[in-house]
């Protein structure tokens, strides 16, 4: 009989941590191998995205849950900014979180208990992230399940916040009953063990990796449905329209070539992804009056196609990255990519495969795209070498063994 691992996940959206899952679920060898069952937080745009990556199965289930971060979300749109900050702080003063983590928690045991559950494996953005994923673990404790996996895909966050003071008890606990901990960065496995002081025989990185799709539309043919049959250098950014992502640093370099370079073209931006910025941001291009030099192209189903008809991939990220699968598609695709050098990146981006730059720095953002500007041998020189890099070292067959040799030792192991 095949022993059963249960991937449970809780996300708004189908975003870039999510990209594992579809990979183990879709994976023949881990098909024979295991019984695998999916659960989710009952949430119909990740079910959406989720559809897009591999088909709905019977053994994907969805659970309705609470998340205070869903609150959060309603006093963004419905209270005042000015109020917004009291609203929320007295949600966390009546420890609301902390109420719906204990409802999570006896509706996953009840769902759990319907399982014969040889493995757990939770997948989380960062931690906390979503707290469902805590609750998940101690389900799975009351639930009789051996073995837990929690993934960490993004910088923990730490206990200097006020709202992270109760749940330092609980972390410390819930550290005692994952069997092993696994991060997509070896920068993110150190800032864990610092931070939430997870012993370092507990915790481990694994690269992860990206299944590739075809390109399905030439470049000129996709310009030219965005209406961009002519432009010279395009640069595109593929990221969620957050304040983590560093758009505006993005809009301040092009700003900076203009001041600085009047007499040269400047650079076009393709912006793909949605988010609560998008119109901050939009508003932002006009104000600094570079709107005919950005198209917001909104979620961009295609991605492979958007990046084979960019000439460099940019990702000014300032903070909460991990591995960012972005880069690991642009690498793939054989482009130059510009991106801080923050978190797991660099364990991405070599010497010769990319450039790294400091997170915030405009003024050496525009320094750097002018330099590729100019220098096509530069462009393929690195692109040839961002390609060779990932096939090294990021394609999902290795991610995918390194996940099947762990499995396969925690359900070997005596719990």
């Amino acid at each position: 009989m095949r022993p059963r691992i249960h991937y449970y996940s809780d996300c708004p959206f189908f975003g870039g941590s999510e990209n594992m899952l579809a990979i183990f679920l879709g994976d023949r060898e881990f098909q024979t191998a295991f019984d695998m069952v999916f659960t989710y937080r009952y949430n119909i745009r990740y079910q959406e995205g989720l559809s897009k990556k591999i088909p709905i199965s019977p053994a994907f289930h969805q659970v309705r849950l609470f998340d205070h971060y869903d609150l959060y979300d309603d006093i963004d749109r419905e209270v005042p900014p000015s109020f917004r900050k009291i609203v929320k702080g007295l949600v966390n003063l009546f420890l609301i979180k902390y109420l719906f983590l204990i409802m999570n928690l006896f509706t996953l045991y009840r769902h759990f208990s319907k399982f014969d559950i040889d493995l757990l494996h939770i997948n989380n953005g960062g931690y906390p992230g979503a707290y469902s994923t805590i609750s998940a673990v101690f389900a799975a404790k009351l639930a009789g399940v051996k073995r837990v996996v929690y993934v960490i895909n993004n910088i923990p966050v730490g206990y200097r916040s006020p709202e992270r003071w109760l749940d330092y008890p609980i972390d410390r606990v819930l550290i005692h009953f994952v069997t092993q901990f696994v991060t997509g960065s070896n920068f993110t496995r150190e800032k864990a063990i610092q931070i939430l002081n997870i012993p370092s025989d507990k915790i481990m990185f694994i690269h992860n990796g990206i299944v590739p799709h075809p390109v399905t539309e030439a470049k000129s043919q996709y310009l030219s449905r965005l209406g961009l049959p002519h432009k010279p250098f395009i640069i595109s950014v593929i990221a969620s329209l957050e304040e983590r992502k560093g758009h505006i640093y993005l809009f301040k370099a092009i700003q900076v070539i203009r001041e600085t370079h009047p007499g040269i073209g400047l650079p076009f931006c393709i912006i793909a992804g949605t988010g609560p910025l998008e119109e901050y941001l939009k508003q932002s291009v006009h104000e600094m009056d570079i709107a005919s030099h950005v198209l917001f192209i909104g979620h961009e189903d295609h991605v492979f196609n958007l990046i084979n008809a960019s000439d460099c991939i940019v990702l000014p990220s300032i903070k909460n990255e991990d591995l960012p699968f972005v880069i690991l598609e642009a690498m793939f695709s054989g482009k130059p990519i510009i991106a801080s050098d923050l978190a797991g990146i660099p364990e991405e981006i070599g010497m010769n495969s990319g450039i790294l730059i400091p997170p915030g720095d405009y003024k050496r953002l525009a320094d750097e795209i002018m330099t590729l500007m100019a220098d096509e041998s530069l462009r393929k020189y690195l692109g040839k070498n961002a390609e060779n890099r990932f096939r090294e070292n990021f394609t999902h067959e290795k991610a995918l063994k390194n996940y099947f040799a762990l499995s396969m030792k925690l359900l070997g192991d005596e719990a």
